[in-house]
């Protein structure tokens, strides 16, 4: 008997890491994602295609600054990569942070990143489109399309 005491101790003084059913009723798709994919990245810090995804949920949900620290990790991770440096440059933007928006993007056009498109109609990069320099990038992308 004393053995079985003895674990019901132990079970008491362990953190609770599992959530009741009233928790997991109550919230959005989005936060159940949330919480899936950053437990796992706390598990596994450099798995990239969690961190993609752990990113995206964190700037759809308006958390911008966690999503930065995501977005700067995979690009240590993945530096070869144009549509992580492109995530960067929308983390950026999005931060109001216009020079290294625009260094990121530039890293990603560099690395063949070539969706002008896509550029044009992302919202999380609404904030560069008057700035020359972003302007500049544009017409350096679709005049190297044009040559291609």
């Amino acid at each position: 008997m004393s053995n079985m005491h003895n674990s019901k101790a132990t079970r008491q003084e362990e953190p609770q890491t599992e959530m009741s059913l009233a928790d997991i009723i109550g919230r959005s798709q989005s936060d159940f994602e949330l919480d899936f994919f950053s437990r796992i990245a706390a598990q596994s810090p450099c798995y990239a295609d969690i961190l993609v995804q752990l990113g995206q949920l964190l700037t759809l949900k308006g958390r911008h600054d966690e999503a930065l620290d995501i977005d700067r990790r995979l690009a240590k991770l993945r530096p070869q990569v144009p549509q992580v440096a492109y995530n960067l440059a929308c983390s950026y933007s999005l931060l109001g942070r216009t020079h290294e928006a625009l260094d990121a993007l530039r890293r990603a056009i560099q690395l063949g990143y070539w969706d002008i498109d896509h550029l044009l109609m992302d919202p999380d990069l609404t904030g560069l489109h008057s700035v020359p320099e972003f302007q500049d990038l544009l017409s350096d992308l679709d005049f190297e399309l044009l040559e291609d």
